[in-house]
């Protein structure tokens, strides 16, 4: 199962069999390894989580507590696992393959964030039944009321990804993140670095998203009229300048994110990166070199070299 998973990650990213083989190896012996030393301490903790999922009345607020304790030790163990698994990746790839995995790894962490952010609210005791209890199967109204409300979360998230097409701010965030993991493998980040960029991208999406929901009624009003304006030019300009005003913000915190990016590479990874942009520079300009290179005698006829 390791080794199916290990492959279909590195299917994800387009590895070939060379890469594809140390990438597999790599993970399947650190997880194998990772899971055996602390099978000990997870298989309890997934037998009481399923327990408390599955059993006829819900868990008491004081299970729970007493779960999450011990489960986020672990959790914080094996997010370190995982980012040994993403150097096992970082290791084999391409710069461009690199791309495309630094901005997962990216949405990754947000999740794990979340992830954390959930144990630590059980932790102290702030804990909702419907989190994680199904019922018993006789219990058919308090299922149905769990489905009403899952499906009514998807509903909202459909919405959100609906709205992604028309909210610029949405499609900003994005390019941030694609922004950060191209200056991650620019600089060849290292593990520390890496999390001080995810920090500051955080941080500043948070921020995005508060600007956002405080002005979420009157950009989308103005959207709505650019989109279907049928008025004069003027005023179409008025409601575009307006809107502009309104996402200033947004323009500022990128700028914000990368004076605060810039500070992280070491003078050795920028003279690397220098380097190797100037030798790409020196490769790119090289047929033109040694075209201009040739003997004058054999560019221009010999019954030509009088003065015009």
């Amino acid at each position: 199962m390791l080794a199916r998973w290990a492959e279909e990650s590195c299917a994800e990213y387009d590895l070939d069999r060379e890469q594809t083989e140390k990438a597999r190896d790599a993970m399947v012996q650190q997880w194998h390894d990772y899971l055996t030393d602390h099978r000990s301490e997870i298989q309890p903790l997934m037998n009481e989580f399923l327990e408390m999922k599955l059993d006829v009345n819900p868990p008491s607020n004081e299970q729970v507590k007493a779960w999450a304790e011990k489960a986020i030790p672990v959790f914080e163990k094996t997010r370190e696992q995982i980012n040994k698994s993403h150097d096992a990746f970082r290791e084999v790839m391409k710069p461009a393959q690199r791309l495309k995995f630094e901005t997962d790894v990216l949405k990754m962490n947000l999740g794990m964030g979340f992830a954390e952010d959930k144990l630590k609210s059980w932790k102290r005791g702030e804990f909702d039944a419907d989190d994680i209890w199904e019922g018993k199967p006789a219990d058919r109204e308090h299922q149905r009321a769990v489905r009403r409300r899952r499906e009514a979360e998807r509903e909202k998230e459909r919405q959100i990804q609906s709205r992604v097409e028309t909210d610029q701010i949405a499609n900003e965030l994005t390019a941030w993140e694609k922004y950060v993991a191209e200056f991650a493998v620019r600089f060849s980040f290292d593990e520390s670095q890496r999390n001080a960029a995810q920090s500051f991208l955080s941080e500043l999406e948070t921020r995005a998203h508060d600007h956002r929901e405080r002005h979420r009624d009157e950009i989308a009003e103005m959207e709505s009229h650019i989109l279907n304006h049928k008025g004069s030019d003027a005023a179409a300009a008025d409601i575009k300048n307006r809107l502009a005003t309104l996402y200033g913000p947004i323009d500022d915190m990128f700028k914000e994110l990368k004076s605060r990016l810039n500070e992280l590479p070491t003078s050795n990874q920028r003279a690397a990166v220098e380097e190797s942009e100037r030798n790409q520079k020196q490769e790119a300009n090289r047929p033109q070199q040694i075209e201009s290179s040739q003997p004058k005698d054999e560019l221009v006829p010999s019954d030509s070299h009088s003065t015009p």
